[in-house]
């Protein structure tokens, strides 16, 4: 919807061709050329068809960007070339039957008003542009929910590798630029991209993916994080400032990785990172052969590892501290709550990682490093650089709202415990990755633990277990057979470790 090419802008570093091979190698059904200042002719563009080999189920369009009054406005539909600068009631007298749209509104920082985005010379918005930044177009997102206009996407693209990259889609076929333009002036197009909502209790979590896979399986990915509450946004700049350092810190283009931090915004309590592309490893253990399965297997252990060997102090035993005795005091209020039938169980699960935690606060502070604090499968991304080459394969971690300063073993006991509960369902997949098998991979990457460490998962697995039984208890399933494993194996743990 929106590209220049070096025929006729100056700003452009693509010819024609290339930027018609590269959009075609995008998947998209078509191009609409928009030089500033020119329009293409027809002769041009069955020229240029010519020379690029497209099909001819391929559209090549062309409209125009001009200057107005009001910024940048793409010209959908009109019937000759504008040079000069005019003011936008003259361009909508002008080409009263085109569609006129305000290109990157958002660019540079900018906040249209509202009456701004609804003016009625317009017939509607480039909200997506890769001429604005991530939260620029964010922005963008946000007023066309609130406001409801007319929105596309448009690339912007003067280079060969931001061609095609954000599209727009129409509900009806279109054929010529008139087509084009009555589509968009009735409202039948918008952006080409899709938008997850999750909830959380203090942040909103919305992942969104913009574009076409293209032949690279490559797409523009954001995830945006909205938190409510100063303290909670306290809490998540902490965690941004530990992906951040990861992410410095051999976390980057590695086989072990971390989401790249693309924005933070204190006034609007806003986090964007980048999205990883890839599914998570309880997806890929549920559809891969268990020899491809142990791979990951094997990988999570060690990016676990390379995460606890850098040895970050990022907070303090003491905060770590109160935070575990305020879960604590949870754990005991639902099952009292509900009149659980384990209530007396997990009462003594719960005195007894109380007492052995407060010992560990006390005697095992100086081994305290940075832990992921929410380390399991559905956390854990599985993605490849290339999409046939199984050796660019690589381990990503999403998630780091829990992260804490503990003994390194509670990551460990926290996953294995999460792992087990996640696969109860799936025996064979709990049979073919074993315990010791993480464990064995864990110690070959970190190296020599302290002689307890094998005794400290087993215990942080009883810790994780409180965890998950809370949450079942909280969605209903307090009397349910998953609990009762759960309290079950935390018993058996409990008892191996007084022993």
């Amino acid at each position: 919807m929106h590209c220049h090419t070096t025929a006729h802008s100056a700003c452009s570093v693509v010819d024609p061709v290339t930027m018609i091979r590269q959009i075609v190698k995008m998947h998209l059904q078509g191009a609409i050329l928009t030089e500033h200042r020119y329009l293409w002719s027809r002769q041009e563009i069955s020229e240029l068809r010519a020379k690029a080999e497209v099909s001819n189920n391929f559209l090549i369009l062309s409209a125009q960007e001009v200057e107005t009054d009001i910024g940048h406005v793409l010209v959908y539909g009109g019937t000759k070339s504008v040079e000069d600068i005019i003011p936008l009631k003259e361009l909508r007298k002008m080409f009263p039957e085109a569609a006129l749209v305000w290109a990157h509104p958002f660019r540079h920082g900018k906040t249209p008003s509202k009456d701004d985005l609804l003016n009625p010379l317009l017939d509607g918005l480039e909200i997506f542009s890769m001429n604005q930044n991530l939260n620029e177009n964010y922005l963008g997102l946000r007023q066309w929910h609130r406001y409801k206009f007319t929105a596309i996407s448009g690339s912007d693209a003067h280079e060969k590798a931001k061609a095609g990259v954000f599209p727009s889609q129409f509900d009806h076929p279109v054929e010529t630029i008139e087509d084009v333009a009555e589509e968009i002036k009735h409202a039948r197009c918008r952006p080409f991209f899709k938008e997850i909502p999750k909830s959380g209790a203090n942040t909103t979590v919305t992942e969104v993916t913009i574009g076409t896979k293209g032949a690279d399986e490559w797409r523009n990915r954001m995830i945006i994080r909205s938190v409510t509450g100063a303290k909670e946004w306290e809490k998540t700049k902490k965690s941004v400032e530990l992906i951040k350092t990861l992410y410095n810190n051999g976390f980057k283009d590695s086989v072990f990785r971390v989401p790249k931090i693309i924005e933070e915004n204190d006034r609007e309590k806003l986090i964007i990172e980048e999205g990883q592309r890839g599914k998570s490893l309880y997806d890929v253990l549920l559809s891969v052969s268990p020899a491809a399965g142990m791979k990951f297997f094997g990988l999570t252990a060690r990016w676990l590892a390379k995460l606890h060997g850098l040895k970050l102090e990022t907070g303090n035993p003491e905060a770590t501290a109160a935070s575990e005795t305020r879960r604590f005091d949870n754990y005991r209020k639902h099952f009292k709550e509900t009149k659980s039938p384990y209530l007396k169980e997990i009462t003594a699960l719960t005195g007894f990682v109380e007492n052995r935690e407060t010992e560990y606060f006390k005697t095992s502070k100086e081994s305290f490093i940075a832990n992921h604090g929410d380390y399991h499968p559905k956390n854990i991304i599985v993605g490849q650089d290339k999409t046939l080459d199984q050796e660019t394969a690589y381990i990503s971690v999403i998630d780091f709202g829990s992260s804490m300063i503990f003994l390194p073993a509670f990551d460990v006991g926290y996953f294995l415990s999460q792992f087990e509960n996640q696969f109860s369902g799936c025996p064979e997949v709990l049979k073919n990755y074993k315990e010791t098998d993480f464990i064995r991979a864990y110690m070959e990457e970190a190296g020599e633990r302290p002689g307890k460490f094998e005794e400290q998962v087993k215990f942080f697995r009883i810790r994780a277990n409180l965890s998950i039984a809370s949450f079942l208890v909280g969605v209903g399933k307090g009397e349910s057979a998953e609990i009762e494993r759960i309290i079950r194996k935390s018993l058996e743990l409990m008892k191996e470790l007084e022993d």
